[in-house]
C-alpha cells in the first residue's frame, strides 16, 4: 500500500506524466462501462454476473498495469541505460504474465468471464489510441 501511495504522489509531481496517466485511467473506465453496457445486453441470464465481475477484474488489472507501466518507466529513466533496459524487459514480461494468469483463470471459471477479463484488459489499448477523444472529454 505505500508503494502505490508513493507512486501516486510521484504522480502528482510530475504534472505531463500525471495527466497522461489520469487521461488513460479515466478512458479505461469509460471504455470499460461502455462494455459493461454491450455486456448487459448481449449475455444471456447468469453470464451477465460473470461477465460484469469478469469485467471488473480486467478494467481493474488494467489500472494497475497502466500505473506498473508508468513506474517502470520513471524507473528506467533514473537507472543506467543497460539497468533500466533490464528493470523495463522483466516488469514487461511480469505484466504480460499477470495477464495470461489472469485469462486462464477467468476461462477456467466460465467463457462470460474470459470475455469479461479480456474486454478489460483490451481497454489500456483502446483508451491509449482514443487519448485525444478523452482528453476532450475531460
Amino acid at each position: 500500500m505505500n508503494r502505490l501511495r508513493s507512486m501516486l504522489l510521484n504522480i502528482r509531481r510530475n504534472d505531463a506524466a500525471g495527466q497522461v496517466l489520469a487521461q488513460l485511467i479515466a478512458g479505461i473506465m469509460m471504455i470499460s462501462m461502455v462494455f459493461f453496457v454491450i455486456g448487459v445486453i448481449l449475455c444471456p441470464g447468469t453470464g451477465k454476473l460473470f461477465f460484469a465481475a469478469g469485467l471488473i477484474v480486467g478494467a481493474v488489472a488494467a489500472v494497475f498495469a497502466v500505473i506498473g507501466m508508468y513506474d517502470a518507466l520513471d524507473a528506467g529513466l533514473r537507472l543506467n541505460e543497460r539497468g533500466a533496459a533490464s528493470y523495463i524487459r522483466t516488469r514487461s514480461i511480469l505484466r504480460i504474465v499477470l495477464a495470461f494468469v489472469l485469462l486462464l483463470a477467468a476461462v477456467l471459471i466460465n467463457v462470460y468471464a474470459f470475455i469479461g477479463v479480456t474486454a478489460g484488459l483490451i481497454s489500456i489499448k483502446i483508451s491509449g489510441l482514443s487519448n485525444k477523444l478523452i482528453k476532450r472529454i475531460i
